[in-house]
């Protein structure tokens, strides 16, 4: 596969959260596969309407700059030692092949049916965790079309405008924790979202496990 692949990687953080930007900026240190850009977030009272605000923002920034696959980057992605870039490019073209809307790098959890693939992809239902989604572009005008109100979050979002959506395994991208949370409270509290992050990966493992020892069946947790 050719080495001189860059994706457009848009990071959106608030200004004055300089710990997480450092944080972030070190992750894509050295990666030279990610063309990355950082977005001021939009700030909105109801966090979760300011994250949605600010991926419509750079959704819009994909369309004018005609890109065909974008990646969306909160900053408190972080990169797991199953992060290789062949894998990670050839996952992409694999989930394009497929027809997905988009890919995720990691969740944190939320998921009811999954289905491992041979190709090293696994189809997901529903799942938490946006900090790390390669977006198609036949994506891209569905979700500014999407009403988002009040009581929405982006990842109950992402999950029910599409079923064409694929998860990384083993996963690349977790979730820094740094102790508060602008969309779910309990995240505020310290050790939390390690132990759903935790739970959520042994899940996947026992799934994942299954599936290879039987890999002609359809595998449900």
């Amino acid at each position: 596969m050719e080495n001189n692949i860059t994706i457009p990687t848009y990071i959106i953080n608030i200004p004055e959260r300089k710990d997480r930007l450092k944080h972030i900026l070190a992750q894509f240190d050295g990666r030279n596969e990610f063309d990355v850009q950082v977005v001021e977030a939009s700030v909105h009272t109801n966090g979760a309407i300011g994250l949605w605000m600010s991926i419509c923002r750079v959704i819009q920034m994909a369309i004018e700059s005609d890109e065909d696959v974008i990646i969306l980057c909160e900053d408190d992605h972080q990169f797991t030692p199953y992060y290789e870039t062949e894998k990670f490019l050839s996952a992409i073209y694999e989930a394009h092949r497929l027809g997905a809307n988009f890919l995720l790098g990691g969740i944190i959890g939320g998921y009811s049916n999954m289905l491992p693939l041979q190709s090293g992809i696994t189809w997901i239902d529903t799942f938490w965790g946006t900090q790390f989604v390669v977006v198609f572009r036949s994506f891209f005008e569905t979700i500014l079309a999407e009403p988002f109100s009040e009581e929405d979050v982006a990842d109950g979002k992402f999950s029910e405008m599409t079923s064409n959506k694929f998860v990384m395994y083993p996963m690349i991208s977790i979730q820094k924790e740094f102790g508060y949370s602008d969309i779910t409270a309990l995240y505020n509290v310290n050790g939390h979202l390690q132990h759903v992050i935790q739970s959520a990966i042994i899940r996947m493992d026992k799934i994942h496990e299954v599936y290879h020892s039987h890999p002609f069946d359809s595998v449900k947790q």
